[in-house]
């Protein structure tokens, strides 16, 4: 990846090095994974830690579903989750999965997740998976008459475990009326003067959960053009800083039998919001802010969240697995970027790939791009030489070049 530290320099993205940090990510995987004491292995959130978790196990599952790759010990995390999915007569309980802080109940935190990549994995059919009818049943009745979700039913709604639970049930059943309740709950009370989420509806907006919604709502309404949405998608381009991991954890407490109830349990969610916003972004339907995505895959590979720090203190956050999912997820979406939003149009030219927006298709290519002149040499792209030549630097709104990083013909980029 080149890119230069001066106001305007180009934003690329490497695909060579965008790989490698694939590949990085699944080898740490690999040699973290561990046997359970019991049936199967897996993961532990703190990836120093050699007893496995439910919510871990399927997370690190997931992430070679969704890179594509295949993974040794996969059928030995299957076993796993199957041997600690909850059986019971409760229709609140059964189906689900509980977390090592919850009591052992089932919540939002683990089950969703786990729902969401036995979906992705389509495991549904295989013998040996954990039963994801049951799973789905677990997360239709846990949903709260508000059409949110708490960790449980009856807890307080909030944004997250929405959140989750929406993306789960829009992998397993797009069209049941919970699907319908939860994206009301999630926007009915958003307006274009308010538009962003905070961890409950009436908390104070943050990157991560304005990003999660939006990368939730994307995927359950998938080409929406909303107002109110388009004005989260504003607001979190100006809110956020691609120099900053946007790292925090959000605390809360749990009380299953209600308010003012005993037991009482406290959860804490690792939230890195950078790499979540980078996945919202390519998901807005005006196109994505091609120089944003570029700074922000900067930050990625090269910043505080690039990897697991194996000397890292336990429970800080650098041998976290979420640090390793969110970023893997958001480089795994840069793959499946599209050249072009419809109605630009793509030049493809020897040295750059560069797209036409479409509110600026019919006019001169040349005449968009920002002359920056390169000296004697021939431009390819508009012809010229010398002080009137166009240069492929992108900039402007209207257009976007990517040059080839190294060597020529491995790049392509919209703005």
């Amino acid at each position: 990846m080149t890119t230069s530290p001066t106001a305007g320099a180009v934003s690329s993205i490497d695909m060579a090095v965008l790989h490698a940090r694939l590949d990085e990510s699944l080898d740490v995987l690999r040699r973290s994974y561990a046997p359970a004491d019991d049936v199967g292995g897996g993961w532990y959130h703190d990836l120093t830690r050699p007893d496995p978790g439910a919510t871990a196990t399927a997370v690190g599952l997931l992430a070679f579903t969704e890179a594509g790759r295949p993974f040794e010990h996969f059928d030995e995390g299957l076993a796993y989750l199957a041997a600690h999915q909850t059986a019971s007569a409760d229709r609140l309980k059964d189906g689900g999965w509980a977390t090592r802080t919850s009591l052992g109940l089932p919540v939002v935190e683990a089950t969703a997740w786990i729902a969401w990549f036995l979906a992705r994995a389509r495991c549904d059919l295989r013998d040996d998976a954990p039963d994801l009818r049951r799973a789905y049943r677990w997360l239709l009745n846990n949903q709260n008459p508000d059409g949110g979700w708490g960790s449980l039913y009856g807890c307080p709604s909030r944004v997250w475990q929405t959140c989750l639970a929406l993306r789960a049930l829009t992998q397993l059943n797009p069209y049941h009326p919970a699907v319908e309740r939860g994206v009301e709950w999630l926007t009915s009370d958003r307006t274009s003067r308010r538009p962003a989420w905070g961890p409950t509806r009436a908390a104070g907006p943050t990157v991560t959960h304005t990003a999660f919604a939006l990368l939730s709502l994307a995927e359950a309404r998938p080409g929406q053009h909303d107002a109110r949405l388009l004005a989260a998608y504003d607001w979190l381009r100006a809110n956020l800083d691609t120099e900053d991991s946007h790292t925090w954890i959000e605390t809360y407490d749990v009380a299953p039998n209600g308010p003012d109830t005993r037991p009482v349990w406290r959860l804490a969610l690792w939230h890195f919001g950078l790499p979540i916003a980078l996945s919202a972004l390519l998901r807005d339907p005006r196109g994505a802010p091609g120089p944003t995505v570029g700074r922000a895959f900067r930050t990625l590979v090269h910043g505080e969240v690039a990897a697991p720090r194996w000397n890292g203190l336990p429970g800080n956050g650098r041998t976290s697995l979420w640090t390793l999912w969110w970023r893997l997820e958001a480089l795994v979406d840069l793959t499946r970027m599209p050249l072009a939003e419809s109605g630009d149009v793509l030049h493809w030219l020897p040295d750059a790939a560069v797209v036409q927006r479409s509110h600026a298709r019919d006019r001169p290519l040349a005449a968009l791009l920002p002359p920056r002149g390169c000296g004697s040499r021939w431009c390819r792209i508009c012809g010229a030489t010398g002080a009137g030549c166009c240069s492929p630097w992108w900039r402007w709104g209207a257009w976007a070049a990517w040059p080839p990083a190294r060597g020529g013909g491995r790049t392509s980029g919209s703005a």
